[in-house]
């Protein structure tokens, strides 16, 4: 018992040191930059899906490169990374749903609050569950405000689509900037050990 218990310990502390490492939001600001083109066209939802697909690929490659070689590098199931992909994958799924729900309905005027109560969701129970760090719930918060700002500015008139596509496009900004913020943070706290390079795919 005591050792599945540390073990978990171990996995917590784990999981909360590489959300630090900023590249997640990088990737998810990417994404968010990316997601107003939707707007313009349909056919740029297939570009948003591939690229939610590949920041996940990203990620690992990225980590691998530059991330692990300072850290150390620990794989405890492949369950866990299975998992991801699948939260992932209902997440943009119920998301997307509900994003042309809004758009087809009468609830136009509430789209920029309505489409952000998942991602909001979905942040908070990441950074309670996972990271407990303070940036996290900060940034669930954010996204929250930015939905209510949103709604206030189509409320005065403002066209719902292009009051989304600055939400989500300043959404993006924001994580980009923190990400490079906690990444070059965390790269200046996790020194190269002498003698190691970037790279640390013979690992």
């Amino acid at each position: 018992m005591s050792r599945s218990i540390n073990i978990e310990g171990v996995k917590q502390k784990a999981s909360r040191a590489m959300s630090q490492d900023g590249l997640e939001k990088i990737l998810a600001g990417i994404v968010l930059i990316l997601f107003p083109l939707i707007l313009i066209d349909m056919i740029f939802l297939a570009v948003l899906l591939a690229m939610a697909i590949l920041s996940l690929i990203l990620k690992g490659i990225l980590r691998r490169k530059f991330i692990y070689n300072r850290t150390g590098y620990a794989k405890f199931s492949i369950n866990s990374d299975r998992k991801e992909v699948l939260f992932t994958g209902l997440y943009l799924l119920i998301f997307l749903s509900l994003f042309f729900a809004v758009s087809i309905i009468e609830l136009k005027t509430f789209t920029p609050l309505i489409v952000v109560i998942i991602p909001t969701g979905a942040l908070f129970t990441i950074a309670h569950c996972r990271t407990k760090i303070r940036i996290d719930y900060a940034m669930s918060f954010f996204v929250f405000v930015s939905g209510i700002i949103g709604l206030i500015f189509t409320s005065s008139g403002y066209d719902p689509n292009t009051v989304s596509a600055f939400q989500w496009g300043g959404l993006g900004a924001v994580f980009l900037v923190v990400g490079i913020v906690q990444l070059r943070s965390f790269l200046h706290r996790y020194p190269l050990p002498d003698g190691k390079t970037c790279d640390a795919s013979s690992k």
